[in-house]
């Protein structure tokens, strides 16, 4: 349904054999996935994947401050409102994904998070009636905004 980045670095969210799966792969090290256990039925559905970051984000880089990244945080994978994987994830990149692959939304078309689930082109076959990505901003303090 959406990936952003590929082989070596990002995330994905997609179906796997008919089951959610959102998927961090970080930068080939290590791959974090979250997966409902059973495939969805027929018809429409919601499917959510939430991440709460325990640190206080990107934000403190404006101010040469990196305390901010690399932080870990939590991750809830929902179908129809329903908690179907929890999973934490104890550290985060404390950099940016890399530009050269592709934000995707439909299918896959460079290189895949995850060679084990699939292989590019990976298209996704079902109707996407709305996708909304939403990020949360940062709450610095005073200590953090100093250079």
């Amino acid at each position: 349904m959406l990936t952003s980045g590929g082989r070596f670095g990002g995330y994905g969210f997609y179906l796997k054999n008919g089951k959610p799966v959102w998927l961090w792969n970080m930068v080939d090290l290590e791959r974090l996935k979250w997966e409902g256990a059973e495939a969805l039925s027929p018809g429409k559905h919601k499917v959510d994947f939430d991440f709460l970051y325990q640190g206080k984000g990107a934000g403190t880089l404006a101010f040469n401050n990196f305390s901010g990244v690399g932080g870990p945080g939590s991750g809830t994978l929902k179908v129809d409102g329903k908690v179907v994987a929890t999973k934490t994830m104890p550290k985060t990149l404390p950099m940016t994904l890399q530009w050269d692959e592709s934000f995707d939304i439909g299918s896959d078309t460079l290189t895949g998070v995850n060679d084990a689930d699939y292989q590019p082109p990976f298209r996704f076959t079902g109707t996407l009636n709305k996708l909304t990505i939403k990020l949360d901003r940062p709450q610095l303090s005073a200590a953090d905004t100093k250079s």
